[in-house]
Parts: structure tokens; C-alpha cells; sequence
């Protein structure tokens, strides 16, 4: 493997993973006697809510759970296995190690982000033999993002209603998805994995056809079957695809028509493929449909499962957002267009081209997931980008200008980058200013509280948590994985009816008579109460004889509810 990944390329790898972590060291150096950083990221502020609902998933591994449910709703409902499975998986993994999960989160994203670097570099070197041009293609695929930003400039208010997306769409690139969770970068690593052994299974050898007697050898004739090497291209694509169904299933909709048409164009057109070998892709392309068509069906099983699917709703901004978020990839890709129809014919660049065309067509197709087929087209990008740069743009400059160019570009390509590393550094510097993401002496006590009274954590917990998704309800979940009434916006079913609910139980004006129904019906065990709470109304649990203080230290107080919520 040294040997395929130059030293460099592995120190490249290591730096940006140190870069990465940067952030969440700075985050636990500076947590103040007694306070304890969570491990998530300040900025994108949901960031907090998906390391929530991620360290969640680890919980149910933690505790061999591996059927999947919900922690962040009150409602019944059975569990699903395979789904959500790489978190629940590295969980287990944890309940292996001496470390927290929050640790272990960090150790799997630490690890992945240096996996992505050098996947990105192999699929570099799928299409560049000089070294200098492997690296472009490497640097555009990881430090490089977008221009959006410009936007505050040239039009603040539509960045009022939006922000740039290098600021919080973390799908849209390699290395700020890597920033913030570790199956954004298993899952570039599981793309680079699928055309690259799609690409070498097409390339392996048939084993050649027999020879009837008495005739003589028919040329480059084959059989349907495989050669040794192409059966285990072929099953490395099988596990890289139901990785893939598993780690990103929604991204069917984008790779199994790309290795379709791949397939279709080497068969039909430049016939490395024989219709009966190109079969084959049945059985890869099957297991892939296969699980997606199970988790597909299984989200709709049950209403619970119903109303999670309904609410991940991740819909495309406005275009502009992406004209000017591609920009860096787009200004050298644009020249080298005219290079690439000069250059001699060279069909390894139908793969990148038709991944970025099928991505451009779904970002705004009829599902509700548009964004999410973003996650990885920074690769293809960067090689097309790559191409660009080194077979347009540069020979247009003096040779002693040519890494002077480089450097600048990528520079300014960068800043978006840096700048989000930037802010949290100085943010999770700040725990006063950003509690967040900080869990407090008086959290902490109720934790512990929890762990040691609780008799289970089935016991549902009465939570709050706001329409951006923060709140007492993802805090509680991933400090215990216990499970709360109200923590997740799209994890809680019914969630906007629910953040209606909790107003209403802390609006004063609500009758207890409603509040002891509201208890009885959600079956609530605790009720939580703190700052979030507070914020959510002026009603104060103490008054009301039907709740019973069984914790309080400082801003946090614990109710348990009375056994039959009717009575006082």
C-alpha cells in the first residue's frame, strides 16, 4: 500500500485529519473545571443536532441493540435492522474500547478522513499519470470549496433568508462533510471504491471460449464467465454497493443508473463487455437494490417509521447558491473543455462526467432528498477541475509562475474552509459562549442522577427542543441515550405539533387538568426541566402536586411524574 500511496500523499492524509480535529481538541482543553465538552462542532449549529442523533445510533450498538429505534420520540414502535446501521455499529465497536463515544466518534472520523485523502488520491490516479497533476486533482477533491460567500457581498439580502452553503450544506464537500461526521467520509471513500472496481472488473480479463474439435482459435472469443481477477472485482463491488445501501442509501438513485449506463456504453459501444458478461452486474446491482428496497419499505412499515421518512425533507437552495458554491471547479473545468474535444479520445472520462450530469439532474428532481446526492461529486469535480487547470489554464502562464498560480488558487478556493475551521476553534475556545455544545456542573449532576435512579431507559423523559432542533431532548439523548418525548426534527414524529404540545405545557395559562391528560397519554416518567424549558414558558413544575422534585441542582430540576397521572 506504500508503495501505491507515496510517503507525502500519507502525510498529506495525516495533516488534514490533525486539521480536522483541531477544532473539538481545542473544544475539550477548554471546558472549565467541572464542565465537559460534548465532542460536536459550534458551527454549522446542526451540526449539534446530527452529532446527537448520531451518537444516539452508537448507543443502541453500545447496548447490542442492533434493530434500530427512534430515542427521540415518545411513541411506540418496532425496531429496524440494517438501518441507520454504520453508527449503530461503530457503538458496538465502542462498548470494545476504553474510550467514550464521543471518542470513539472522533477516532472513526480521525481515521476515515485519512482514508478519504487517499481514496481521492487512487481515483486521481485513475485518470493523471504525472504526480503534479494527481495532486491537483487531490488538493481540488479536499481542500477546496466553494465561493458562495461572495453572496454576502453582492447580495446580503438573499443571504439573510440563506447563508452560503460552505457554511452550513456539509453534503456539498469532501472535507467540511469529514469536519463534522465520519459516514460523510466512509461514504466518499465507498463511492471511489464502486467506479474504481466497476472500472477494473470491465478492464479484467474473459477466460477464453473453448475450442470446438476440429477448429481452429476464433480471436479475443470469450465466454459470459469470469477470470479469477474478475470475480473479485466483481465482489468487491458487491460489498462497496451494500456498504453504499447502507452508509448512503438514497445515492441508488444516483449510482446504480451510472453504473448502468457505464455498463450499457462498454457493451454496446466500445464492446470491452459481451452482453452475457455484462450480466453479471446483475448479482452487485441486486444485492444494492435489494437492501435499499428493504430500508425503503421498512421506513413506511410502521407510522413512526412514516412520519421520520416524511420529515427528511432536504430540499435544494436556489441555483445561484450553486453556480457560485462550484465556482472554484467551474472556472478551470470551462477552458478545459476546448482542451479535452482537442485532446485524443479518452472514454475514462465519461465516469466523472456523467456522475456530475446525473447529480446536476437530481438536485432538483421530484424527491425530497435533493441535496443529499451532493455528498461525494466534489471527487468527480475535482478531477474534471484537475484537468482544467493543468491542460488549459497553466500552459497559458510562464513555467515560474505555474506554482505561484497553484497556490494561489487553491488558496483562495480554501478560504471557506479555513474560515469554518476558524470559527470553531475560536467558538468551542468560548464554552461560556457557546454552552451548546458544553454540558454544564448542573447537567452533569443530572446525568448522573439519571444513570444511577433511572430503572431503565425506556423511562421517557418530558424534553424541550426548539424548531432549529436544539434543546434539552438531543443533549439528554446523547449524554444517557436515554429516550426523550421532544429532541429531533426530523427523529421526533410529529415534530412540529409536538414543539406546539411542550409550549402549551409551560404556557401558564394551560390548565393542569390538560397537563395531567398530556403526562398520562405520553406515559412521561420525568420531566426535565431547565433553561431550554424555561424559554419555552413561564409555568413552573413546582406548583403543580402532580409532579414530584426528586432532583434539582442549580438551573436543573427532575420531576417524576405521580404513578396515575389523574390524580393530585
Amino acid at each position: 500500500m506504500m508503495r501505491r500511496f507515496p510517503l507525502a500523499v500519507w502525510l498529506f492524509a495525516l495533516a488534514l485529519a490533525a486539521l480536522t480535529t483541531l477544532p473539538y481538541v481545542v473544544g475539550g482543553w477548554s471546558a472549565p473545571p467541572g464542565w465537559q465538552y460534548s465532542g460536536a462542532a459550534a458551527v454549522p449549529t446542526g451540526a449539534l443536532v446530527d452529532f446527537n442523533s448520531h451518537i444516539a445510533k452508537m448507543w443502541q450498538g453500545y447496548r447490542g441493540q442492533w434493530d434500530y429505534h427512534l430515542l427521540f420520540t415518545h411513541e411506540a414502535h418496532p425496531g429496524l435492522p440494517l438501518v441507520q446501521s454504520f453508527y449503530v455499529a461503530l457503538g458496538a465497536l465502542a462498548s470494545l474500547m476504553p474510550f467514550s463515544l464521543p471518542a470513539v466518534y472522533h477516532i472513526a472520523r480521525f481515521a476515515l478522513t485519512v482514508g478519504m485523502a487517499l481514496a481521492i488520491w487512487a481515483f486521481a490516479a485513475r485518470f493523471f499519470e504525472k504526480p503534479s497533476e494527481r495532486w491537483l486533482a487531490t488538493l481540488f477533491g479536499t481542500i477546496a470549496s466553494g465561493w458562495s460567500w461572495l453572496l454576502l457581498a453582492l447580495d446580503p439580502a438573499m443571504t439573510a433568508e440563506l447563508s452560503p452553503i460552505e457554511f452550513w450544506l456539509t453534503d456539498a464537500f469532501n472535507l467540511l462533510g469529514a469536519l463534522v461526521m465520519p459516514h460523510f467520509a466512509a461514504a466518499v471513500i465507498v463511492q471511489i471504491i464502486i467506479v474504481l472496481a466497476f472500472e477494473a472488473w470491465v478492464k479484467s480479463p474473459s477466460p477464453p471460449a473453448p475450442l470446438p474439435v476440429g477448429e481452429g482459435r476464433k480471436p479475443n472469443a470469450s465466454t459470459g464467465f469470469l477470470s479469477r481477477t474478475g470475480v473479485v472485482q466483481l465482489i468487491v463491488l458487491t460489498l462497496a454497493l451494500a456498504a453504499q445501501a447502507i452508509i448512503q442509501p438514497y445515492a441508488a438513485l444516483l449510482f446504480g443508473p451510472l453504473l448502468v449506463i457505464l455498463a450499457a456504453y462498454h457493451t454496446f459501444s466500445a464492446r470491452r463487455l459481451t452482453r452475457r458478461r455484462a450480466l453479471w452486474l446483475l448479482l452487485p446491482l441486486g444485492c444494492y437494490g435489494a437492501l435499499v428496497v428493504y430500508q425503503s419499505i421498512a421506513l413506511y412499515s410502521h407510522p413512526v417509521w412514516a412520519a421520520f421518512a416524511e420529515q427528511n425533507q432536504t430540499l435544494s437552495p436556489p441555483v445561484t447558491y450553486y453556480l457560485l458554491g462550484y465556482l472554484p471547479f467551474i472556472l478551470p473545468l470551462l477552458p478545459g473543455l476546448r482542451a479535452f474535444l482537442l485532446d485524443r479520445p479518452d472514454d475514462r472520462w465519461w465516469l466523472p462526467i456523467l456522475w456530475v450530469a446525473l447529480v446536476a439532474m437530481l438536485l432538483y428532481a421530484p424527491f425530497p432528498t435533493q441535496r443529499r446526492y451532493l455528498l461525494g461529486v466534489q471527487t468527480p469535480l475535482a478531477a474534471l477541475a484537475a484537468y482544467g487547470w493543468s491542460r488549459a489554464v497553466l500552459p497559458r502562464l510562464r513555467v515560474k509562475l505555474r506554482p505561484l498560480a497553484n497556490i494561489l488558487y487553491l488558496a483562495l478556493a480554501s478560504v471557506a474552509l479555513v474560515g469554518m475551521l476558524a470559527v470553531n476553534i475560536a467558538a468551542l475556545s468560548e464554552p461560556f459562549s457557546h454552552r451548546a455544545v458544553f454540558y454544564s456542573p448542573d447537567d452533569l449532576a443530572a446525568f448522573a442522577w439519571m444513570r444511577r435512579e433511572t430503572t431503565g431507559r425506556d423511562d421517557l423523559v418530558l424534553t424541550v427542543t426548539d424548531a432549529a432542533g436544539l434543546g434539552s431532548g438531543g443533549r439528554l439523548v446523547a449524554a444517557l441515550g436515554q429516550r426523550v418525548y421532544l429532541g429531533h426534527w426530523i427523529e421526533t414524529a410529529d415534530f412540529a405539533a409536538k414543539v406546539a404540545d411542550m409550549r402549551r405545557f409551560y404556557d401558564s395559562a394551560a390548565p393542569d387538568d390538560w397537563r395531567r391528560q398530556f403526562l398520562k397519554n405520553t406515559g412521561a416518567v420525568y420531566v426535565w426541566h431547565d433553561e431550554d424549558a424555561r424559554r419555552f414558558g413561564d409555568w413552573n413544575p413546582a406548583s403543580a402536586a402532580y409532579l414530584e422534585a426528586v432532583f434539582s441542582s442549580g438551573s436543573v430540576t427532575i420531576y417524576r411524574a405521580a404513578e396515575k397521572a389523574g390524580s393530585s
